[in-house]
């Protein structure tokens, strides 16, 4: 299949998605429902479901403004790899690829009536399924804040990477040779990085862009990705265009999109390491997403809060695999972004759902001269009560808010430019420490253990976490 007709995204305004574990209906020889999934083919998904032998209510709930549900996509089926220059490898990796054992729907509905009529008889058609929670949007994490930091007050890359002594990484040949790295975000232009041959393509959906295909103002994933470099100039860069941009008309993405992408690159990676060791281990996902607003949770909760979400629980799976990087988030409570609902703003409230994961590495903004950021969402995390205590979210801060390397875009800001760089130093440090000699896990205790304060006060706080990043000090302490 192509791509998902225009029609399937259809203001419908009650978004679900359905995860089921081990369902019946992949595992039968003659199944229309299981042919469908597999070709992708939504229109015949629909038809099965409002069918005689579906949910027959749900087809007599439609009106003359048109059908009262429709399956919106297929978050575990969807998403494909394609390799650059790697052919044999890529045909090994899809003859590897198993027939799924767990099939997610991501479904709208005209109202919550008919939502609970599905979920009612959701399980006689395709079996046991996860607890349901909202599918709800995301967005990138790039910030302005007006009369803030314009003009003048920008600093130059130069002056972000002084910050983090970046120098030590160059000093110690740590130029990300052999690491990998994939940026989560709207997707990226090769042809515009730093250097254009080390990009080795991506992962992709039915109707969305290609890897490595940004074109005009689409310049997020690009940022991000030529941080990256001017970091760790030999990483690999791979693009996951996960978000829309405005230029496919500002169509929404949403966590079941998120939830497809992530398992199905942990997937993946580790497929190509079993056929090729140059894939083996290495690699960082750098996430510069969040959600500004969780009014459409069904309990209020259920994502923001909730560290056995889907998403989250796809995300602490991936993680043994890849270092993960999230942005903490752009709704600090001075300067918040105009997207943050009232009540995700500020200290405690707006580092939320993934973003406050122990499994991932959460960044912090601070300008290039060290003052943090009042847009940069502050900690504690959301899961103290799985702690027994305020949960320290973010890990750390890195620079925002300068002038991008050899810039055809002028400026880097919001969280999700500091998460570029944490992930430029990830990346870099893994040069030389391999995931079997530093799991990522202890890689991020070393950044949290040295990186400083630029007040001189020591220990956690809810605006930078451990402090700035420190590579010298990092690579130092590293074994």
């Amino acid at each position: 299949m192509e791509g998902y007709p225009e029609q399937r995204r259809r203001p419908l305004p009650v978004r679900r998605n359905f995860v089921f574990r081990d369902p019946p209906f992949l595992k039968a020889d003659k199944s229309a429902l299981r042919d469908a999934y597999l070709a992708r083919r939504l229109d015949a998904i629909d038809a099965i479901i409002a069918g005689p032998d579906g949910i027959p209510g749900l087809g007599r709930l439609a009106t003359k403004d048109g059908p009262a549900f429709a399956v919106t996509h297929l978050p575990l089926a969807d998403w494909t790899l394609t390799l650059e220059r790697e052919k044999e490898l890529a045909a090994r990796h899809a003859a590897a690829r198993a027939a799924p054992e767990e099939a997610a729907f991501a479904l709208a509905f005209a109202d919550e009536k008919a939502a609970a009529l599905f979920r009612e008889g959701a399980e006689r058609i395709f079996g046991r399924f996860d607890e349901v929670v909202s599918d709800l949007r995301i967005s990138p994490a790039l910030h302005w804040v007006p009369g803030r930091g314009e003009g003048n007050d920008f600093a130059t890359f130069d002056h972000a990477r002084a910050l983090i002594h970046a120098g030590a990484l160059a000093a110690k040949g740590l130029d990300g040779k052999d690491v990998k790295v994939v940026v989560i975000d709207q997707g990226l232009a090769a042809d515009r990085l730093l250097d254009p041959s080390r990009f080795a393509g991506g992962w992709s959906k039915p109707g969305g862009p290609l890897p490595g295909t940004a074109t005009g103002t689409n310049t997020h994933g690009t940022m991000i990705a030529r941080t990256i470099q001017a970091l760790a100039p030999q990483a690999l860069i791979f693009d996951c265009p996960l978000i829309p941009s405005r230029i496919l008309g500002n169509l929404p993405a949403f966590l079941s999109d998120a939830f497809g992408a992530i398992t199905s690159i942990s997937r993946d990676i580790r497929i190509l390491g079993k056929h090729d060791p140059r894939f083996d281990g290495r690699w960082v996902l750098v996430n510069a997403w969040s959600i500004y607003d969780a009014r459409g949770e069904t309990v209020p909760g259920e994502y923001s809060r909730n560290p056995y979400h889907w998403v989250a629980c796809a995300i602490d799976a991936a993680a043994p695999h890849a270092a993960i990087v999230f942005a903490a988030g752009n709704c600090g409570e001075f300067g918040p972004d105009t997207r943050c609902a009232p009540r995700l703003i500020g200290p405690g409230r707006s580092i939320l759902g993934a973003n406050s994961l122990d499994s991932v590495l959460t960044v912090g903004a601070v300008r290039a001269d060290g003052i943090w950021a009042g847009y940069s969402s502050q900690g504690p995390g959301q899961f103290a009560q799985y702690h027994g205590h305020p949960q320290r979210k973010p890990d750390l801060a890195a620079p925002s808010h300068f002038r991008t390397p050899e810039a055809p875009y002028p400026r880097a800001t919001g969280s999700s430019a500091a998460s570029a760089v944490a992930a430029g130093v990830v990346a870099a440090l893994r040069t030389r420490w391999h995931d079997s000699v530093v799991p990522s896990d202890a890689l991020f205790g070393h950044l949290r253990k040295t990186a400083r304060q630029m007040d001189g006060s020591a220990g956690w706080n809810l605006r930078t976490g451990h402090g700035v990043i420190d590579c010298a000090a990092t690579i130092a302490g590293l074994p």
